[in-house]
Parts: C-alpha cells; structure tokens; sequence
C-alpha cells in the first residue's frame, strides 16, 4: 500500500480533532442543543471548539513521546471514541463511570457475547479507519515528532497551551453565565463544565476510565481499612437465630413496572402472586449499574461515597452477621469478585465453578443452577443460623439468553444482539425474564418453607428499554426514573412467623407495602438485622432505617 505524501504533524491533528470533536459529536451536539434553556447557540459553538481543542490538546501531549508511540495512542483514543460514538449516537447512552466499570469488569468477555454483535465490530471499523489509516500510512517529518530543537519543543508547546486554553477557558465563562442564570432563577445546576466533559467523546470515557483506573488502585486493598461496624457497636441476637436460615437473592436490571405483583398489566408473576407471606415493596436504587450498587446498597447510609465510583467507606452487613457467629456462603452466576470477597463468606463459587459441576453438565448456564447450590448449602449447614447469598443473572441483556424456550410466554422476542428489534419485541423478552425470576423465586421459597427461614430479594438497578436499547448506568443525578425503580420483597416461612416479634416485625413490613411508602437500597442493613430480630443498645442499628421495626406501645405518639 502506498504511503500518504508528507504531512504535518498539526495538519493531521486538525484533522483527527475535527473528527472525532465534531463529526463523532454532531447528533449528541443536535441532542444537546434542544435540551438547553438558554443561550443555547452559543453553548453549543463553545462546546463545539471545547471538543475540538481537547482533541488537539491530546494530540499536541502525546506527540511528545515520538512516531510510534504517538501513532499507537491515538489509534487507540481513535478507536475507542468510536466505539463509544456506536452506543451514544445509537441509543443515546451516556458513557460514564458505570457503563466503563461494566465493560471492564472481571466477567466482561461473557457480557461482550452476550451485548456486542458484528455491527457494533462493523461501526467501530468503518468510523475508526479514515483517521487510522491517515496515522500510520502518512509519511510524517522524521522532525515533527522529536524534540530535538528549541523551535520543535517551542511551536509544539505553543500549541498545547493555547489549545488546552481554548478547551478550559470558554467553559469556564460559560459556567458562570450558568451561575448567573442559577442566581436569578433560584435552582441550582450541575457543573456546566463538568456536564460538558460528560457529555462529549472522548473527554466522557478518558474521564470514566481515570476514575476507574483510580478507583482499583485505590480500593485494591481497601478491606483492611474499612470502618467495621461489627467492632464499634454491640449486635444483640434473637433467641431464634440458632436455627435460622437468611437468604438474600441479588436480582439484576429488574424493574417493579414490569412486574404482575407491581400492578404491571401482564401476569408475568403467577408464583408471586399466590405467596401468602409476601411483602413487595417500592425499591428505589442507590445507583445505576451493578458495581456500584453492589457498593452502596449493603453499607449504612453514608458507608459508600457519594462520588460517582462510590469509594466504599465501610463493611457491609454479611460481614457484620460473620462476625456475629453466622456461617455464609455464596453462589453467583456474576463475577464480583472484588464484593464476594467483603462479605467474608465461608465459601462462594462463581458462575463457571457451578457450571463445571457434573450434575451440570449438559444445562444451561442459568439462575436456576443456584437453586441446587442452596440446597446443598443448607443440607452441609442443618443447625441453621446460615446465611446464604445468591447473586442472578435476572434480566441482564440479552434478556432472550435469560430464561428457557419453555418461559418465552411473550412473543416476538428480541432474539439477537444484531436484530433490529422493535420496542415491543425487547419488553416482551424482557417480561419473559421477569417470569422465569418469579419461576426461581418460587423455588428458592420451596427450599425453606418449612424452615425458621427469612427471604430478602433486592435488584441492583432497573433498565431502560426502547428500540435496540437495553442499558442501565446513566450517571445517576441524571437518570431516568426506570433505572432506579426496583423490586425489593421480603418473604418469610410460617415457622418464622410462629415468633410473635418476627410476625410484629413482618406486620410492619406489609404496612409500608400498603401504604406504597419508598423503600431505599440504603437502608438495607438496618432492614436486614432489624427483621432477623437483631438490637443493638449503642446505634448499631438505625431504626428509622429499619422498615421492620415496631413501635413500643409506652413511648408517647409523636
């Protein structure tokens, strides 16, 4: 293949700015624009000439290290604002924090079988090749990438403080114009410039993937410097707890709309329906993607960071319950290692562990080789006070692969990662995931009935479904209402209500399902000890967090 004539190191960086700050960018710039409440032409040229300066300001840095590693790098930046463009321009997805710790999580090459097909590969080559081969076939001046002059270092550092002076300064004064307009309509917006840097490839996915690159290293071994509850307050048992079985099933990407026992107009919840020790309750998220949630939905209120990583603070509540004398193991068909790890189960197995099982050989990778973990589970633990954590697959995309052929009640499914699915077909695959949820709900309770035994059920976040869409992890100041809408139930056993405080404490429970109150993820722990029948005379628990909780008949009414 013949060499492109000589060009300029500037020229080509024109080039790739103009491209990936504007061309990449121009529907998310046309999307922008109408969401806007003033100045709106003029926010969009600043943020125009942001992203283009950004882009050259990079290209300017990294000509420092020389041809090849230049070449290297912006291939790289070139191919992944691609990749991102796929996901933003397509179905209007902000790439954060969330959906980057999601892609990269331990088990993200089964999540990229399962969510990335050959148009998202044909997209992302198709728009990354121009730029790519502009880089490496161009015949660039052996002096245009070294720093051997005075004038090279000089023109080059020249441009870079400019261009990075024309990407910070105008957002600077367009965020005080936003100050100003604050003031005078009295309400308070996020950071006009950090919105911006959000909003754009590729300042959204460099910025995601510095706060994710820092969030690993920095809690890589946070465990031993978590605050412990468990060595700070006095956790007092129940009488029963001896011979108690607590379960805690970690739905995935459930939404309480879709579901028959929310009122959802398709009966996709038969068994549900007819548990007659049943609570379900208005969940509401604590965040918007698995990762994080898992952060923040098993810590007291304020034992996970409000920043978007959700650095954790503190121990969750399976640590605090190992450290009262409860055994715990863990069967997961995710691969959170990293959380698995800070409940201080016993023992947990991962997906690929139960799938190698030679009972399993031959069945399909799904929540329901979870439900013979658990029963071997409790047969190895018949004295009881066992804890027993069961993280699902639930309603994870591709929602078809979530259940078997004899669950596909609503039809036409989305079949196919590539189809081009409409609305209806993805909710129909997605209610069908739902129906084998409450399938598998009915068989963890068939474990336990007739055991002193308590079931929580909590999803991690909820989804958003349209045409070809299927996601989650909208950064969650600015997320639509369905990805924090969740199911939380709590069921119990007839032997666990034969305990006069437990069926107090359960009546509760179904006072604040009648009365449709909001029930947060950050109030699970409190929740989870309360309900077991655990006190704690020194504040180990808060009990207007704890939703079990039953008023002493002699305290004055307030």
């Amino acid at each position: 293949m013949h060499k492109i004539r000589s060009l300029s190191l500037q020229s080509i960086s024109v080039f790739i700015a103009l491209y990936l700050g504007i061309l990449l960018n121009l529907p998310i710039f046309i999307r922008r624009y109408s969401q806007l409440h003033y100045d709106n032409m003029l926010s969009i040229v600043v943020e125009m000439v942001a992203c283009v300066a950004l882009v050259y300001f990079l290209c300017m840095l990294l000509s420092y290290t020389g041809k090849t590693v230049f070449r290297v790098l912006m291939t790289a930046i070139v191919i992944s604002s691609a990749a991102a463009s796929y996901y933003m321009i397509l179905f209007n997805v902000d790439i954060g924090y969330g959906i980057l710790a999601a892609a990269l999580a331990s088990d993200s090459i089964d999540l990229s079988k399962e969510s990335v097909g050959t148009h998202f590969v044909a997209w992302t080559a198709l728009v990354s090749l121009i730029p790519v081969l502009l880089m490496w076939l161009s015949t660039l001046p052996g002096a245009a990438l070294k720093q051997t002059t005075f004038k090279n270092v000089a023109v080059k550092t020249g441009l870079l403080v400019i261009s990075g002076l024309l990407c910070y300064m105008p957002l600077r004064l367009m965020g005080k114009v936003q100050d100003r307009h604050d003031k005078e309509s009295n309400r308070m917006m996020a950071s006009y410039g950090g919105v911006v840097a959000g909003t754009y490839s590729p300042s959204n996915w460099l910025s995601a993937l510095g706060l994710y690159s820092y969030s690993s290293y920095s809690q890589a071994e946070d465990t031993k410097n978590l605050y412990d509850p468990a060595k700070h307050f006095t956790y007092t048992a129940p009488a029963d707890a001896k011979d108690m079985y607590v379960v805690f099933v970690i739905g995935e990407s459930a939404r309480r709309d879709h579901m028959g026992l929310y009122g959802y107009d398709r009966d996709n919840t038969p068994n549900l329906d007819k548990e007659k020790n049943l609570v379900a309750l208005q969940g509401y998220s604590c965040d918007t993607a698995t990762k994080l949630s898992l952060r923040c939905m098993f810590v007291r209120e304020g034992g996970a960071s409000e920043a978007p990583q959700r650095t954790l603070k503190e121990m969750n509540v399976f640590s605090v319950l190992k450290s009262n004398g409860w055994s715990s193991e863990l069967y997961s068909m995710q691969s959170e290692a990293w959380f698995y790890n800070k409940t201080r189960a016993d023992d947990y197995s991962l997906r690929e562990n139960i799938a190698s099982e030679k009972r399993n050989a031959g069945k399909p990778v799904d929540d329901m080789l979870l439900v013979d973990e658990m029963k071997d589970s409790m047969a190895n633990h018949p004295q009881g006070k066992h804890l027993i954590i069961l993280h699902t697959k639930g309603s994870h995309y591709l929602y078809s692969d979530r259940y078997p052929r004899s669950f596909a009640k609503y039809q036409p499914e989305c079949m196919g990662i590539d189809d081009s699915c409409s609305t209806q077909e993805m909710i129909n695959a997605y209610d069908n995931t739902l129906l084998y949820t409450d399938y598998f709900l009915s068989q963890v309770f068939d474990q336990l009935r007739d055991k002193n035994a308590i079931v929580f059920y909590a999803s991690d976040h909820g989804e958003s479904i349209s045409k070809s869409m299927h996601f989650h992890g909208t950064p969650r100041d600015h997320a639509p209402v369905e990805q924090r809408t969740v199911p939380i139930m709590v069921w119990a056993s007839d032997k666990f209500l034969s305990n006069d405080q437990n069926k107090a404490s359960f009546a509760q429970l179904q006072k604040m399902a009648a009365e449709k109150k909001p029930a947060f993820h950050e109030k699970l722990y409190d929740t989870l000890l309360g309900c077991i029948g655990y006190t704690s005379p020194n504040g180990g628990i808060v009990e207007q967090h704890n939703w079990c909780h039953t008023p002493d008949p002699a305290a004055p009414a307030k």
